[in-house]
């Protein structure tokens, strides 16, 4: 078994080569940042090379399938889909939020400490995880922290949080965290998806026969682009076109 993973959900896209057992065979990183449609598949063809493989050889193709950037959600789902079409396997849609969690055993976290992942969602809001406490979902910010404050941090244990929320959103958790438990931010080096760790619960979700056909694979951006809320709310201005005599 040979698995390609593909992560474009956040602000660097990646891929990475799996086999069955769970070891990472090469893992590739855009070198700049939203540049998912130019490099993704250059990054895959560079894996397959660097481990001597074809891509006949591989067996799944795994996509983070979001949410996240609604423009990187929809460039790595249709190149899953594509690819998926092409050479007849079956694909894996791995939520993103989920795929986070792979970190802390990645890391060695401490038993007493809790993971969580928040996307900025913009506007207070975030796309977030708290593992044991609360189920991938869009929410505000304020709801996380209130987890922390009442659930977590009573009963000793620490908060270690994940993801670009982080980079929107630290003074706001400093302040309302402020004197109330111990908690830290995870360095940029693995603050960020990664297709390593989409990789790796996509080889769970597998053995739980969690796999769908190219035409089943569907992006989860978990709630409505802005735009598309002003639209239902009325706030945006329908452009008719020119009136025809």
């Amino acid at each position: 078994m040979h698995i390609l993973a593909i992560e474009t959900t956040g602000r660097l896209g990646s891929a990475a080569l799996l086999n069955g057992s769970g070891k990472l065979l090469g893992l590739e990183t855009a070198t700049g940042p939203l540049s998912h449609l130019r490099e993704l598949i250059p990054l895959s063809g560079r894996l397959l090379d660097s481990a001597g493989l074809e891509k006949r050889q591989l067996t799944h193709i795994a996509v983070s399938a979001g949410p996240g950037s609604f423009t990187g959600v929809r460039i790595g789902v249709a190149t899953a889909r594509a690819l998926c079409q092409s050479l007849a396997l079956p694909a894996v849609a791995v939520p993103t939020l989920t795929a986070f969690l792979q970190k802390p055993q990645a890391l060695s976290l401490p038993a007493d400490t809790v993971a969580c992942a928040i996307i900025n969602a913009r506007r207070g809001q975030v796309y977030g995880v708290v593992d044991g406490y609360m189920p991938p979902c869009a929410c505000m910010l304020t709801d996380v922290l209130e987890i922390a404050r009442e659930q977590i941090f009573p009963h000793g244990k620490k908060l270690f949080f994940f993801g670009d929320g982080i980079d929107a959103y630290a003074k706001q958790i400093d302040e309302a965290l402020a004197g109330c438990g111990s908690y830290s931010f995870a360095d940029e080096t693995c603050r960020y998806q990664d297709a390593a760790s989409v990789g790796k619960l996509a080889l769970q979700m597998i053995a739980r026969r969690q796999t769908v056909n190219y035409a089943q694979l569907e992006p989860d951006y978990m709630r409505q682009a802005e735009a598309e809320q002003k639209l239902a709310a009325g706030e945006l201005p329908i452009c008719k076109g020119p009136r025809q005599e």
